[in-house]
């Protein structure tokens, strides 16, 4: 009992959620009968002896089954952008995060038309600037066409909430 069995009830949850045939398991930490269930399920699935309990060979089972199954139902890994300390992307910057910046404004241009969308070119040309400032002019913020790590946690969040599950739009207005 404890965290080994947690571990593998947790993995036995998301392989549930993946394949519906598989029994479902709540992690309580305690090795019971629904817990025997699913791994007897895996045990079915993975060739091996369909005795309840977890071996090695059946644990091996259930880790290779949970990660191909966490690839399909878990979120993707957030992507951070790492910027210096005060040191913004200024007007003519050729820096590769450019790139991603261009792509998320142009994706919240098609959600929201009063956010300017730009073309990916990899450098903060005079069109991305554009873009930026009218960012912070919808969003009630000082218009200096520079990206800075407050405006970028904005645009991220932006971004996350408009276009990253496609239902819920947060308003970027006054």
């Amino acid at each position: 009992m404890g965290r080994s069995v947690t571990s593998l009830q947790t993995m036995l949850r998301v392989i549930a959620r993946q394949d519906p045939r598989c029994p479902a398991v709540v992690p309580d930490g305690i090795y019971g009968r629904q817990t025997a269930k699913a791994v007897t399920f895996q045990q079915k699935l993975a060739g091996l002896p369909q005795t309840g309990i977890t071996d090695f060979a059946t644990w091996q089972a259930i880790c290779a089954a949970y990660q191909a199954a966490a690839v399909e139902v878990e979120p993707a890994a957030p992507l951070e952008l790492v910027m210096a300390p005060n040191q913004p992307i200024l007007p003519g910057s050729d820096n590769l995060h450019v790139l991603l910046i261009q792509a998320m404004l142009q994706s919240l241009h098609q959600v929201y038309p009063n956010v300017e969308g730009c073309a990916l070119s990899g450098t903060c040309d005079e069109a991305t600037v554009k873009a930026i400032r009218s960012l912070q002019h919808c969003c009630g913020m000082p218009e200096s066409g520079i990206l800075d790590k407050r405006l970028w946690q904005l645009l991220a969040g932006l971004y996350t909430q408009a276009v990253g599950d496609g239902d819920r739009k947060t308003h970027c207005g006054r």
